[in-house]
C-alpha cells in the first residue's frame, strides 16, 4: 500500500511556485497494530483562534525563515500542534499545492507514522482524530457543495465524522490525494484550485 502510494505521488507533475506566502501541510497515514486499515489524522483548531477558529484541518502552517524547505515546515509546526515525533514519520511524496482564500500557496505532503505515539494538541488544537480511508472513500458519507466566485464553478466535498465536518481546503486537499492514491469517487476538479486567486 505505501509503496503504491509514493509510486504514484512520484508521477504528480508538481505545479511551479506562485507569488504568494506558503505554508506546508501534513498528511499523516496511521495504521496501528490492531487496525485494519490506514487512516488520516485531522485536528480541529480552538475555538478561541482568530482565524479558521473551530475549522478541521491537517496539521501545518505557515513557512518561517528557519525551515529548510516546505516539508520541513509541515513537520515543524505538526511538532507544535500535536507534538508529532519528527523523527517518526517517513515521507511518500508532496501533492500540488492550493491557494486558500486568504492567498496562502498550501503544499500539502503524505507522510506514514512508522510507531504508534501519544499526540498532544497545543493551545491552537482542541482536538486530534482520525477517520479511516473507507470512510472517506464511500459515496454515500459525501456531501457537495457548490461554489461560485466569479468566472469559477466547482463542486467542493465534505464528510461529517463523529460531529466533525471535513470542508473547505482541507477537504480538497484530502479528496486530491484520495483521487491521486486511491482512485477515489469525489467528483471534483480541484485543478481549477491551483492558481486560482480571484475570490
Amino acid at each position: 500500500m505505501l509503496d503504491s502510494i509514493k509510486q504514484k505521488l512520484e508521477q504528480i507533475n508538481l505545479t511551479d511556485p506562485t507569488k504568494y506566502k506558503k505554508a506546508g501541510v501534513l498528511i499523516l497515514l496511521i495504521k496501528d497494530n490492531d487496525d485494519e486499515e490506514y487512516k488520516i489524522l485531522f485536528t480541529k483548531r480552538s475555538e478561541q483562534l482568530k482565524t479558521h477558529s473551530g475549522e478541521v484541518s491537517f496539521p501545518g502552517g505557515k513557512w518561517e525563515d528557519g525551515d529548510s524547505n516546505l516539508y520541513q515546515t509541515a513537520l515543524r509546526e505538526s511538532n507544535e500542534e500535536i507534538n508529532l515525533d519528527m523523527e517518526n514519520v517517513t515521507k511518500l511524496g508532496p501533492l500540488n499545492f492550493l491557494l486558500s482564500r486568504h492567498k496562502i500557496e498550501v503544499n500539502p505532503f503524505v507522510g506514514y507514522l512508522n510507531q504508534s505515539q501519544d499526540f498532544k494538541g497545543n493551545f491552537e488544537i482542541d482536538e486530534i482524530f482520525t477517520v479511516p480511508i473507507s470512510f472517506l472513500m464511500n459515496e454515500e458519507n459525501i456531501e457537495y457543495k457548490e461554489f461560485n466566485r466569479k468566472d469559477l464553478k466547482v463542486y467542493i466535498p465534505s464528510w461529517v465524522y463523529n460531529g466533525n465536518r471535513i470542508w473547505g481546503l482541507t477537504a480538497m486537499i484530502a479528496a486530491d490525494f484520495l483521487n491521486i492514491c486511491f482512485d477515489a469517487p469525489t467528483k471534483t476538479d480541484i485543478n481549477l484550485f491551483r492558481t486560482y486567486d480571484e475570490y
